[in-house]
């Protein structure tokens, strides 16, 4: 796995908060920022996680589990916000739903034996990283008794950092 959060301000990327090339779940740490980072209102994070999965002939569920793909990450943030304690985005469960072709009502234990069963080629493994990269999303933010929910029908787009030419 690598991993990587960058700060983005003004639609343009302006440092990296954390890249790991070679990421290990049973080697976490925290993580410090050598200075403070001053926020502002409209500033996003942008997080990737990569998995290598072609020594795989089976799929790689997303979930909690140290076996199943998860990326998560934790900042911290003074001073206190007592409004707010956890901001994440989710693909839809409407989306995935309309990739599976279901109109029933959600039943992961369903669309577990769905994705199992499907025949992984290069093709269809192109096609599901399509559909993760454009899928519709839920912004999801939560704290003091509060729950809400907004709907985010893209990624957020912002002007990358310009490659580094080797020079060798």
């Amino acid at each position: 796995v690598s991993l990587w959060t960058k700060l983005i301000r003004n639609k343009t990327a302006v440092e990296y908060l954390f890249n790991a090339e070679s990421y290990h779940f049973n080697y976490q740490f925290e993580n410090r920022l050598a200075k403070p980072i001053q926020l502002y209102p409209g500033d996003e994070f942008a997080t990737r996680c990569i998995y290598n999965t072609m020594n795989k002939n089976e799929i790689t569920l997303g979930g909690e589990k140290t076996r199943e793909e998860m990326c998560l990450h934790f900042f911290t943030y003074y001073p206190r916000m007592d409004d707010l304690s956890v901001c994440y985005t989710m693909n839809t469960v409407q989306s995935l739903q309309d990739i599976i072709n279901s109109s029933a009502p959600f039943d992961y234990f369903a669309a577990k034996k769905w994705f199992l069963d499907l025949k992984w080629t290069p093709e269809s493994a192109k096609q599901w990283q399509e559909y993760y990269n454009k899928a519709p999303r839920v912004a999801v933010f939560a704290g003091a008794g509060q729950f809400e929910a907004e709907p985010l029908d893209t990624l957020p787009e912002y002007q990358d950092f310009k490659p580094v030419q080797c020079q060798k």
